[in-house]
């Protein structure tokens, strides 16, 4: 049996294996899809209880090289969905809302798409 520090290196390598025929999980424009970008890496997040700080489980988002870099710079934020895992960019010098410095990753656990479907399906029954 391996130790925690050795599982955690063996779990790294067997999920960059699993990269090979991956293409980007986030969302790209309608000229230039995401199935035309290669995954280099994943964007992980723990999910789980705010409450109790435990988490159920980790989100791996395979992320090809132009996301990467667009992760590092200030200009650019990631709003991504845990409810329907869709993500949508937003370029900070143009949005209309003031995003703090340093946040470039918004994880919401509903976007504006799963709220009006929501509403919707609400009204309905």
């Amino acid at each position: 049996m391996l130790n925690n520090l050795e599982d955690d290196v063996f779990n790294k390598i067997i999920a960059f294996a699993h990269l090979t025929d991956r293409t980007c999980g986030l969302k790209h424009s309608k000229e230039d899809p995401s199935k035309e970008h290669p995954a280099i890496d994943y964007l992980c997040q723990n999910v789980g209880n705010k409450l109790t700080g435990e988490y159920v489980e980790q989100l791996q988002i395979p992320i090809c090289k132009e996301c990467v870099e667009a992760l590092s710079d200030e200009d650019w934020i990631l709003m991504y969905c845990l409810k329907c895992n869709n993500s949508q960019w937003i370029y900070r010098p143009k949005a209309k809302k003031n995003y703090p410095e340093g946040n470039l990753v918004y994880w919401l656990n509903e976007c504006p798409h799963c709220i009006k479907v929501n509403d919707t399906y609400n009204k309905e029954n």
